[in-house]
């Protein structure tokens, strides 16, 4: 049986875009599920399609081709790339959208090889040309080498802040806001513990694991909201922060977009009020 594609782009379902590359999967040779993850990425947002990436990868089987079509560079010098990784392979540009997924354990190759393209190439749809083609082979079970040279330096973004800042503060950024209008943010995970002890470890290593207790969010504007526990916590016309279902922190209103309510705009600061549990504590 063969693995899914699971297709992530920006295209939007207006365009037939999607479809054609769906049928070049299936020109092909590639018989198996073909699942839609989005395609209503920000156009050209590179760093929504990593965190979507993120949040979205553990919950496919391991052999699953991941075919992500975020692509402001097209027809640039970018690479094209196959990456393995976490028991999943990535066919999609080399721009930094698979940033939050690399390990050191991570492997990948350029799309270089001609018969793994259509043999005539537009250079504004290297979706349809380029991914696809190679997202077809990839699932087939082609091997990495086959696809092209090594990739030892794929481009990455920075990953977002989520800092700690002595005495109490744990510095971070508002991500996006999603379809409801909830702030996402970069704080987190939090595991909850005991009482108001909370586990913070910071999403992408950006700093180490602390045990903390928690004493609300500071919003960009300098008001600090409780941590509620569900939507429903939140008294109706206001904001307040929440752990989401990936574990980062979010600003939500109950019923309402907290993103109209906060007048977010985008990439404000925003941090956690903390104190950190000393070692001494840690078994109390």
């Amino acid at each position: 049986m063969q693995p899914p594609i699971v297709i992530l782009t920006d295209f939007g379902t207006l365009d037939p875009y999607v479809g054609i590359m769906k049928g070049v999967l299936r020109q092909r040779g590639f018989g198996g599920p073909i699942e839609d993850l989005t395609h209503h990425i920000p156009p050209g947002d590179i760093a929504r399609a990593a965190f979507v990436l993120w949040q979205s990868v553990a919950f496919f089987p391991a052999g699953t081709v991941f075919l992500v079509v975020v692509d402001p560079g097209v027809g640039t010098s970018r690479r094209g790339m196959l990456l393995e990784v976490q028991g999943r392979r990535f066919v999609g540009p080399d721009n930094g959208v698979f940033s939050y997924l690399l390990t050191p354990e991570a492997a990948a190759w350029a799309l270089t090889n001609p018969a793994y393209r259509l043999p005539a190439l537009s250079t504004t749809f290297h979706g349809r040309d380029i991914f696809a083609p190679a997202a077809a082979q990839a699932a087939l079970g082609a091997a990495g080498h086959t696809f092209g040279p090594p990739i030892l330096d794929p481009v990455t973004l920075p990953p977002p802040p989520c800092t700690y800042q002595p005495p109490d503060r744990v510095q971070g950024r508002v991500l996006h806001a999603d379809h409801f209008g909830n702030l996402i943010t970069s704080l987190g995970r939090l595991q909850p513990l005991a009482g108001n002890r909370w586990r913070l470890t910071p999403w992408l290593g950006q700093d180490e694991t602390r045990l903390v207790t928690l004493h609300g969010v500071e919003l960009p504007d300098g008001r600090t909201v409780p941590l509620v526990r569900t939507f429903a916590d939140v008294p109706a016309g206001q904001v307040a922060a929440l752990v989401g279902s990936t574990g980062l922190v979010e600003i939500v209103a109950n019923g309402a977009s907290a993103a109209a309510l906060t007048g977010w705009r985008g990439g404000e600061p925003v941090a956690l009020r903390v104190r950190v549990v000393a070692p001494q504590e840690e078994a109390a």
